[in-house]
């Protein structure tokens, strides 16, 4: 039985994207082509537009939709955050906020590609995605300072300090595996990466 008009729309939309989130952080938005990605994705030429409309359009659906469940995720853990006793709630957002590293090496691959130019894309980055975490960890991290549980550091170093300590790991995963021969992609990985971040910024 045939797929519903709307099923299989869906379908090719997520196909198109799940294409150009590879080409958007590997090339660039430049260099990616709308053809090249739906001659990547096997799909008719046009369905781009059909489906989006111009490639800006494309480009932020695109990054909306690689974000979306991790940031879900990422939002009920700030909300489970609140249950944690005051000291050790740091540590616990350290821990999940590596994990949504690994879900999503995407996102920072994206961010080292676009956070060098002043664009209406970065623009877009951080008024979407980058501002609204950074001020609710900031949020956080203030009370962990007040409690005298921080890092004796001003916050904006506090946040890029950790942001590249979680997230290069998994943004090079290759070069990781190759080095070390270990696959940061591993579960055991992830946690062991986890547990040593909140172990150097909060110790016990």
């Amino acid at each position: 039985m045939a797929k519903p008009l709307r099923e299989r729309g869906q379908a090719t939309r997520d196909l198109l994207m799940s294409t150009a989130i590879v080409s958007f952080t590997t090339l660039g938005y430049d260099a990616s082509s709308t053809r090249q990605i739906e001659s990547d994705a096997g799909v008719k030429r046009g369905l781009i537009t059909y489906h989006f409309g111009t490639k800006e359009q494309f480009w932020k659906s695109t990054v909306a939709w690689s974000l979306k469940e991790p940031t879900a995720e990422m939002a009920v853990e700030f909300k489970t955050a609140k249950n944690v006793d005051p000291g050790g709630r740091m540590r616990f957002l350290v821990r999940a906020y590596v994990r949504f590293c690994a879900r999503s090496p995407e996102f920072h691959r994206l961010m080292i590609k676009e956070g060098t130019e002043n664009g209406w894309r970065l623009k877009w980055l951080v008024e979407h995605s980058v501002a609204p975490w950074y001020r609710r960890l900031e949020k956080m991290f203030n009370e962990a300072s007040n409690l005298g549980v921080a890092p004796k550091m001003d916050y904006h170093h506090f946040y890029y300090s950790l942001t590249g300590a979680a997230a290069l790991i998994f943004s090079v995963a290759p070069e990781s595996e190759l080095v070390a021969d270990i696959n940061p992609m591993d579960e055991e990985v992830i946690n062991a990466h986890a547990d040593a971040l909140a172990e150097l910024f909060f110790p016990e």
